[in-house]
């Protein structure tokens, strides 16, 4: 959120709110000074200018830091129009599914091993076996300053944990809304889950991913340096799919 609308807002907009409620700081200072004097003149000294830009500053970067900000975006058309003309919120559990390439990546390497096996990707009339699929939960959580997106483990794959590195939000003039990310993954490697030969303990990937107009869905393309060195590394489609959104 930061990248569409910077700390700088916040200072300026607080700057300009304690010029602004200073005249109505001095009649409220006047209204109890005429029943109580001398905490009308308390409060006078204490609502000054600067005092006033400061607590509103305050108040401001504590709105901006803890998720209240996010309130706006649970408002009725309000938050439509934030989500439109900011960002949308994208904090909440998803559910995603990955379609991977290393099936075509298998076959050529059995091809490769084997007098008899023949496969070429690039002929017109053979057929390409079916991308493999599967599905993880995430978990995303954004703040004001950084987005963190999460893979879930589950039993079905080596996947231990998962690490943000970098997320990007990006808008074009169409209002079309977009999401690079970065990741590190750790696979489980002990005893009871011995990685396959041709997988590594880490490795990053990355994901391009577009976001439709419900900001419900994002579905792009992904990458990863699984096993490079073995010129094993896949790729493939994604897709994420909003299943509950949470405010903390």
């Amino acid at each position: 959120m930061a990248k569409f609308v910077p700390l700088k807002f916040w200072l300026i907009t607080a700057l300009y709110l304690g010029f602004a409620a200073t005249p109505f700081a001095a009649n409220l200072a006047d209204a109890i000074e005429t029943v109580w004097p001398q905490l009308g003149g308390l409060l006078r000294s204490l609502l000054s200018t600067r005092i006033l830009v400061i607590l509103i500053s305050s108040f401001l970067l504590a709105w901006v830091m803890l998720p209240g900000w996010r309130i706006f975006w649970r408002v009725p058309f309000l938050g439509q129009w934030l989500s439109n003309k900011v960002f949308p919120d994208l904090q909440g559990t998803w559910k995603v599914t990955l379609q991977s390439n290393w099936p075509i990546v298998k076959q050529l390497r059995d091809a490769a091993k084997s007098k008899d096996i023949l496969f070429d990707p690039l002929d017109e009339d053979e057929a390409l076996p079916e991308l493999a699929e599967t599905t993880f939960e995430v978990e995303i959580r954004q703040s004001w300053f950084r987005t963190e997106i999460r893979f879930l483990p589950n039993s079905d794959s080596p996947l231990l944990e998962s690490e943000t590195m970098s997320v990007e939000f990006f808008k074009k003039e169409n209002g079309r809304k977009s999401v690079v990310w970065v990741f590190k993954v750790w696979n489980k490697e002990g005893n009871d889950n011995r990685l396959a030969l041709t997988d590594v303990p880490y490795y990053h990937g990355a994901a391009k991913l577009n976001l439709n107009a419900d900001a419900n869905e994002l579905s792009g393309r992904y990458w990863q340096d699984r096993s490079w060195h073995l010129g094993l590394n896949a790729a493939g489609l994604v897709k994420i799919s909003k299943v509950k959104s949470k405010f903390w």
